[in-house]
């Protein structure tokens, strides 16, 4: 084991004291803000040659990734510049010339010049500006002496210059890696009925029981690089088929062996409530190589000399694909620069769109093989279909953990954290406790242990009778007799008690429990793509299954789907595309037409799409137990007919303060500003209100209820969803703000009104009610949420937003305010990494158990003030996957397994993606007097592992997580939006 164990943190965050940057020096422009206004103009003149082609923001982003792209080649990559020109930050001096010669070029670009006509453009006054606000050198310690009581306040380019300097540190030593072995001992084999194995002597078998595990004293060394984003690359170390080598391993093709990864560390400095340090987060990833650069959004630069870091160098799109900023380069070459490198990005380019352009004319799909490592790597963005899995695995945190150790020894200063003191109430997910004697013989007799979570039918039709109805009719629209088949298996497996579905006719209703039926109906002109079809005709005729007549009646209708084929017309423009797929997908046209008629729908795909251009393939029935996409779409269903079990109130009264949780109504914030219109005009941003309710009686079910701004009023939550996508989403066009910061004013003002309404007409007198936000989506509309403020009361800052939800004033305001206000974020930069730390050793054997992971809350602790709280997650799909292997070696130790007949078959760990922990940071921010934060942080916790009617523990808690899916779910929202459980990974993990 390692030297250090004893000082290993419980998570990656590392506390960022003046004794890290010690005798570093930076050098830093701040531009004035008539410098910043006339760069704005700048960016919003575009490129003439560019502007017929490419997306507003993104002729938007050109003249930025051409100063930006060529001041990293210039000065050797530590420099970063500020999109709207605040400051211009890095570790060398920049020349005034070489600022004043590339705006000039830009400013050049900008109207439509070439780069030999932009050399020779008199200096204009916006590149004079910039070139002649002076270079301040700075002590970077002095930026981090910590204030007591006082949340650190440093200037935004330290957040961008201190993970350059401790990457650096982090890269002077190699970094030791080390697989685990089993700790074991032996103990009495037994038979399945529990008697002692015997051998055919009648002598007691022993087995190997593993009691725990302990690092491999066969240690080797890995050489890290650090990168232009203050993070760290194992450059010389890739992991793929080729380099994870196994003799008999299954043959795969050219493309797919050629295919690699890389190991990346991650260094991003925040701050966290109430620590007088700013905070450094480290983490761990996979880094995949893509086999081209026309499709990819960024790659890595190798270049080739001690002391400078890997260039990470943003890709802009040139048409329908992507390139290194031409303009950029052309400066570069004339400046003298590496011309090996530059035809080496040239050379691939002209190759690759050869390859393009060879495979639209033939109309086959392009293919491209992934080169050998060398200097330029495109990175890739998420994708299934790989040789390398996402996910570094648990090991690799703790490696990580120890080399920090190593490497700033006693200037490596943790936030602490300790395990709250309490448990989760089981769900239906959790695997059952027992025997494995009985559960071989339960499996034996047929029994299928399934662990999908299907609410139980009597608490389901509770919920629909706390909602005013007396039954639940869900109606199955399908198009495929295979889907069918898989849906039937679906309700089957879901109610598993009641009456055999078998072949029904098409309008029977057939009961699945008392107050549950269904109705099957082919309706495939109804589901099928396109723009012409009069889906209100083909509905009509189905309107007999819907129960209008019958008002006792809640309906559900699930729905058959796939991903429309829809290519690009020649000559068509990119936003005119977009807006055509949007109206050709029918699942978007079904779920509109399905909510102008009240009703709430859910889908299940019954085609996979073809990978590498093959047509898409019809999903056969699984077997039963592994349809997870039909069993997912039911829960959601029930999700969005607000149908909520008891689970919850179980979950509640298990808390110690149990009564005090189960008595507030718990308030979802849901705020999004959506990409602006396809015209470029307008913004839209997007609010969601959700309350759940506690039940009037102790052994009711909890209700839930939800506020747009186009209803204006607290509805039931089913009725929320049909009302919210039956039409647009607000343009938020009739405001009065101008800047940005004023109309995200507006925004919270409608959320007051959402919290005066409730407080007005939903609650009784004297019941509290809690909000929940997510704190890193809501920054900008409520002051009280920033960590800068913690240490501030209302008055003390000047500032004309509302201080936090439901603190408004004047008549429209609450009456009264919430009993707290819990700030949730679950951003993967702003966020504690789990780090898997060793039990307790034991003194005799020294033998050192290590624990993998821990799905527990975990407590700061803070320097002042109030404590906040981390709820650690591990994915469910990363369970289902293998993900647990990478908890005893790194990617470059994993098997790439092999084929073959059942029980020869060898787990293929290097494609499979390994758990990659995730964390909610929960946050009272703002409390009444006599409410226990405590009682609030657990019942969070709570609320984010008990979910509505869904398989397991989501990243919000319940009221914020149905709040967001309701947004989700709408038809504007685009199909391939991935769910927030996924979080939001950078685009090379």
């Amino acid at each position: 084991m390692s030297d250090n164990t004893a000082t290993l943190p419980s998570t990656l965050t590392l506390r960022c004291t003046p004794e890290l940057v010690e005798g570093q020096k930076v050098y830093v422009r701040l531009f004035p803000r008539s410098v910043r206004d006339e760069w704005e103009k700048v960016k919003d003149d575009g490129d003439g040659e560019q502007r017929g082609q490419q997306h507003p923001d993104e002729r938007k982003n050109l003249p930025y990734s051409t100063a930006l792209t060529y001041l990293k080649f210039k000065t050797g990559g530590y420099v970063h510049l500020d999109r709207y020109l605040n400051f211009l930050v890095s570790l060398e001096k920049i020349d005034d010339d070489t600022l004043r010669h590339v705006f000039r070029c830009v400013v050049g670009y900008s109207k439509g010049l070439n780069t030999d006509q932009a050399i020779l453009l008199d200096v204009p006054p916006v590149a004079d500006a910039i070139a002649n606000t002076p270079e301040q050198e700075f002590e970077m310690a002095r930026f981090l002496k910590p204030v007591q009581d006082r949340q650190p306040k440093c200037p935004d380019w330290m957040y961008v210059a201190v993970p350059w300097v401790i990457s650096k540190k982090l890269a002077e030593k190699k970094f030791t890696i080390y697989d685990l072995v089993p700790i074991t001992e032996q103990v009495a084999a037994k038979e399945r009925d529990g008697s002692a194995k015997l051998d055919a002597d009648g002598n007691q078998v022993y087995k190997n029981r593993t009691t725990g595990w302990k690092a491999n004293p066969n240690k080797r060394e890995i050489t890290y690089l650090p990168d232009s984003r203050g993070g760290l690359i194992a450059w010389d170390h890739p992991f793929g088929r080729k380099y994870n080598r196994r003799d008999d391993a299954t043959e795969v093709n050219k493309a797919t062996m050629a295919q690699y990864a890389m190991s990346r560390l991650s260094v991003v400095m925040k701050t966290e409530p109430n620590v007088v340090h700013p905070v450094v987060f480290l983490d761990a990833h996979v880094t995949r190589v893509h086999s081209n650069m026309v499709h990819a959004k960024s790659s890595h630069i190798y270049q080739g000399s001690d002391g400078l870091p890997i260039l990470h160098t943003e890709l802009v799109r040139s048409g329908s694909v992507r390139a290194v900023n031409q303009r950029a380069l052309e400066l570069l070459a004339r400046d003298e620069m590496d011309i090996s490198l530059l035809q080496a990005l040239q050379t691939r380019l002209a190759e690759e769109r050869t390859v393009l352009e060879k495979a639209a004319k033939e109309g086959e799909f392009p293919s491209f093989i992934t080169p050998d490592p060398g200097v330029l790597r495109p990175l890739m963005a998420k994708n299934d279909n790989f040789a390398v899995g996402t996910g570094p695995g648990t090991l690799h945190l703790r490696l990580l953990a120890e080399h920090v150790s190593k490497m700033l020894g006693k200037k490596a200063s943790w936030v602490d954290f300790t395990v709250e003191p309490m448990t989760f109430e089981p769900r239906p997910t959790d695997k059952n406790k027992m025997a494995p004697q009985e559960r071989a013989s339960r499996i034996e007799a047929g029994e299928l242990l399934h662990t999908i979570g299907f609410p139980p039918p009597e608490e389901i039709s509770a919920s629909v009778k706390a909602q005013g109805f007396e039954h639940l009719r869900i109606v199955c629209l399908w198009y495929r007799w295979s889907t069918r088949l898989r849906l039937i298996n679906a309700l089957s497996l879901a109610f598993p008690d009641g009456p055999p579905i078998g072949d029904p006719e098409p309008g029977d209703v057939v009961p699945l429990a008392p107050g549950v039926s269904v109705v099957f109906r082919q309706a495939e002109r109804l589901l099928s793509h396109g723009d012409d079809v009069n889906r209100a005709a083909e509905l009509k005729s189905l309107e007999d299954d819907f129960a209008g007549d019958q008002a006792q009646v809640m309906v559900g209708v699930w729905c058959e789907t796939e991903i429309p084929t829809l290519k690009k017309k020649e000559g068509e423009k990119r936003n005119a595309f977009l807006l055509r797929r949007e109206r050709h997908d029918g699942k978007f046209q079904v779920r509109r037409l399905l909510a102008k008629n009240g009703l709430v729908c859910q889908f299940t795909k019954g085609m996979k799409p073809g990978a590498f251009g093959n047509p898409a393939t019809e999903i056969s029935p699984p077997k039963p137990g592994k349809d997870h996409a039909a069993y997912m779409a039911l829960l959601d269903l029930y999700r969005s007919l607000g149908v909520i079990d008891q689970r919850l109130a179980r979950a509640i009264a298990k808390d110690k303060k149990g009564n005090e949780a189960g008595s507030l109504v718990y308030c979802g914030i849901h705020a999004r500003r959506q990409a602006k219109t396809p015209d470029g005009k307008h913004t839209k941003r997007i609010i969601v209100a959700t309350a759940l309710f506690p039940p009037e009686d102790e052994n009711g079910a909890w209700t839930m209820r939800a506020w747009t701004p186009h209803i204006g009023a607290w509805v039931p939550y089913r009725e929320a969803i049909a009302a919210f996508h039956a039409s647009d989403y607000a343009l938020h066009v009739d405001g009065k703000g101008e800047t940005d910061k004023e109309r995200w004013a507006e925004a919270a003002a409608q959320v007051e009104d959402a919290l005066a309404s409730l407080v007005r007409d939903e609650l009784e007198p004297g019941m509290g009610y809690v909000v929940m936000v997510d704190g890193h989506a809501c920054r900008r509309m409520w002051t009280g949420l920033h960590n800068e403020n913690q240490s501030y009361r209302e008055e003390d800052i000047a500032d004309p937003r509302t201080w936090l939800p439901g603190y408004g004033k004047g008549r429209n305001a609450p009456r009264r305010k919430p009993s707290a206000v819990i700030r949730m974020n679950v951003a993967p930069t702003e966020v504690p990494q789990y780090v898997p730390v060793p039990r307790d050793s034991d003194p005799e054997s020294e033998k050192e158990s290590i624990t993998f992971a821990s799905a527990k809350l975990h407590r700061a602790k803070v320097d002042f003030g109030n404590p906040f709280w981390v709820l650690f997650n591990i994915p469910r799909n990363y369970q289902a996957k293998g993900g647990d292997l990478g908890k005893g070696i790194t990617r470059w130790d994993a098997d790439p397994g092999r084929g073959g007949e059942e029980g020869e078959r060898e787990t293929n760990e290097l494609k499979s993606p390994w758990w990659a922990i995730t964390a909610t940071e929960i946050y009272p921010a703002g409390v009444a007097d006599g409410v226990d934060r405590t009682m609030l942080a657990r019942a969070t916790a709570r609320l984010c592992h008990q979910t509505i009617s869904w398989s397991d523990r989501s990243r919000y808690p319940m009221p914020l997580h149905a709040a967001k899916q309701l947004d989700l779910d709408h038809p504007q929202y685009r199909r391939s939006a991935p769910p927030e459980e996924q979080g939001d990974e950078a685009t090379d993990e």
